[in-house]
């Protein structure tokens, strides 16, 4: 559940940065979607199912115009086709069976591109934030889990800016999670 929740938070703000839905770096009714997502992750838990959550694979739909929700339904309607499609799928590289997922490589890339453009607002000339974020990006894909580049974003953020003598800038809320993601890391190894 720790997990489940950055990974959510993280994927609902980078996709809401790039569609233009945040105000002032916040997104609104952000309470609804966390609402969402929990209720799916215990309805598909209780039913048996995959993680129900927010996936950053999301951000295609959004980096190419999709901002109603047409582009959802039409998503989900060709989920329920999908099965059918299943021995093709199996035919095209390894596929599904040969752990090989060559039929998502094209939309992992373009969410790839849509999320590098949000590096240019980083300021890279000020350490002290050019070395949490570029450790979060670096580790988000060598881990395989957004989560874990967040952690180790927010600690390093916490850490850096304390040794720069720049500790007022630092909400108190990002030493908490970073003191909770060191202890869950101390008693829980990744």
């Amino acid at each position: 559940l720790f997990f489940d929740l950055f990974d959510t938070m993280g994927t609902l703000l980078a996709i809401a940065h790039e569609g233009g839905f945040t105000r002032n770096g916040e997104l609104p009714r952000l309470d609804k979607a966390m609402t969402a997502d929990a209720v799916g992750s215990v309805a598909g838990a209780l039913f048996g199912t995959s993680t129900v959550t927010s996936y950053i694979e999301s951000g295609a739909g959004v980096g190419v115009g999709a901002r109603t929700g047409l582009a959802n339904l039409v998503t989900g309607g060709l989920f329920l086709l999908a099965p059918f499609f299943t021995p093709l799928v199996a035919v095209i590289g390894q596929g599904v069976e040969g752990g090989g997922n060559p039929v998502t490589a094209p939309a992992l890339i373009l969410v790839g591109i849509l999320m590098a453009g949000a590096v240019r607002e980083i300021d890279w000339k000020d350490f002290t934030e050019a070395a949490p974020a570029f450790l979060t990006a670096l580790l988000m894909p060598l881990t395989f889990n957004i989560s874990h580049g967040l952690a180790a974003g927010i600690v390093t953020y916490a850490v850096v800016k304390t040794a720069a003598g720049r500790s007022r800038e630092v909400h108190w809320l990002i030493y908490v999670l970073a003191l909770l993601f060191l202890a869950r890391y101390a008693w829980l190894p990744a």
